[in-house]
């Protein structure tokens, strides 16, 4: 199951005023949305639900847009088959609101085997964050990992945190840790919210100061959330989504990103494109 089929998930889409409605054993979720009506949104299903039984809470909720991100193995024909029976009662989404690409690094390799899967690049970067006197320690201080994250971020930074304290609420401390990088003056220059499910370690969200990536703390924290990853037993390492070279025109401005991520080794894993 993907944590977007979780119980805890629907817990959290809960709190942000969302409904949920589960069919086929698949939790969906439903909001009036201003200006757009009915959305319905349908994440990482296992399975996709009747077309026939969707239809009918279609109609009743009067939903006038079906927002579907199809799991890894689902078969691109019958996905389009059920997108096109869908499609005659409302409209089908072609903008995803997941991304459609991610990066997953294998755990079960040794810590050192591990660290040489990391690029030349990467691994220099790890000593000489050790060598400025960067450290990384877990933390259950979310307020910190907001408060950097959001200067990360810049003036409108704050909006890539909203609902964070409420999901943090809900995930931890079974299902989630903070890491949190300290400059030698102990004053924090970076941080990671790391989300453990189904033996999946997701790197969730991430931020540094400027002094942090000039000191290498977000190659070090990643680093860190590796090894904090494979101690608590996840069998993968999730970087959660990079640029996918199927869409080009899509958020090219993830290029900088996805090769900071492609730097750590692991595998690419394609979610389906309609």
């Amino acid at each position: 199951m993907e944590l977007q089929q979780s119980p805890l998930y629907a817990t959290y889409i809960a709190s942000l005023k969302w409904e949920i409605i589960t069919l086929d054993s698949v939790r969906m979720f439903y909001k009036r949305i201003p200006f757009m009506g009915g959305l319905l949104k349908i994440q990482r299903p296992k399975r996709l639900p009747n077309p026939r039984k969707l239809t009918a809470i279609i109609n009743t909720l009067h939903i006038k847009t079906v927002a579907i991100e199809p799991a890894q193995d689902q078969p691109m024909n019958s996905y389009k088959k059920w997108t096109a029976r869908v499609g005659k009662h409302a409209r089908v989404s072609r903008s995803e609101y997941m991304l459609t690409k991610t990066i997953r690094i294998p755990l079960s390799p040794t810590e050192d085997a591990i660290f040489r899967g990391l690029t030349e690049a990467k691994r220099r970067a790890v000593r000489k964050a050790q060598k400025n006197g960067v450290t990384v320690q877990e933390s259950v201080n979310i307020r910190d990992l907001i408060h950097i994250k959001n200067k990360s971020g810049g003036m409108l930074g704050f909006i890539t945190t909203i609902g964070i304290h409420t999901f943090w609420s809900i995930m931890s401390p079974r299902h989630a840790t903070i890491l949190l990088a300290y400059n030698p003056r102990h004053a924090i220059v970076g941080g990671v919210l790391l989300v453990f499910w189904n033996r999946i370690a997701y790197y969730w969200i991430a931020g540094a100061s400027r002094e942090g990536k000039r000191l290498f703390a977000p190659t070090l924290l990643v680093w860190e959330a590796l090894r904090v990853a494979k101690q608590r037993g996840a069998a993968h390492f999730d970087f959660l989504g990079v640029w996918d070279e199927r869409s080009p025109t899509k958020h090219p401005d993830w290029k900088g990103f996805t090769k900071f991520k492609e730097g750590f080794g692991g595998k690419s894993v394609y979610y389906p494109v309609y």
